[in-house]
């Protein structure tokens, strides 16, 4: 079958997510003597292609967000890439991956505007914090932490794609604009009234 000449799809998924955390070294999956797939070392944006295609990557705003001792990076992809299921989501906590639902939530926040339905975002966010407020032993396999402070991260995540799905429609519409806390607002009003977000 298909799957033991690929070496299972779990398999290459695993080694997906490794690659994608590291884009600084090059991963290479063999099956059979066969090499099934190549990712040559490059850069974190570059990594996003080669490893999800450029379905995502051509498709994607960046999130970038820095409060105090909290980093948010990644990319996120646009509604037209939104998915039937939640296969392209890829979450890092300190450069480990981890399945989160506080972090998941707080994407889905982010999109309640645009994205309806059961469709499912799909983004690749690397998330930067204190260790000490990381608890990495609530799951055998260690890919479900605890994060202590969880509404800042959820706060932090949630802000971070909304302004980065916020750019485009600025781009679209220059009736509109963001204020200074990032917050979109209608031309004329002052950032103090944003026109989408309660």
């Amino acid at each position: 079958p298909r799957d033991r000449r690929i070496g299972g799809p779990g398999v290459v998924e695993a080694v997906k997510r490794h690659a994608l955390a590291q884009p600084d070294i090059t991963f290479n999956i063999w099956a059979e003597g066969r090499l099934v797939h190549a990712w040559r070392a490059a850069t974190p944006e570059q990594r996003i292609q080669d490893v999800l295609g450029s379905g995502l990557s051509n498709q994607s705003v960046v999130a970038s967000s820095d409060t105090a001792g909290l980093s948010v990076r990644g990319h996120v992809g646009v509604t037209d890439v939104a998915r039937a299921r939640a296969d392209l989501q890829y979450v890092y906590i300190n450069g480990r991956y981890v399945r989160d639902r506080l972090i998941a939530h707080a994407v889905r926040a982010a999109f309640d505007d645009v994205l309806h339905g059961a469709r499912q975002p799909a983004y690749v966010l690397y998330v930067t914090l204190d260790p000490a407020r990381v608890d990495v032993n609530v799951h055998p396999t260690k890919i479900e932490v605890r994060l202590r402070d969880g509404r800042d991260v959820h706060l932090a995540v949630q802000r971070a794609v909304e302004h980065a799905l916020a750019a485009p429609r600025v781009a679209q519409n220059p009736a509109q604009g963001l204020g200074v806390d990032g917050n979109r607002v209608a031309q004329g009003k002052s950032a103090g009234s944003p026109a989408v977000h309660s």
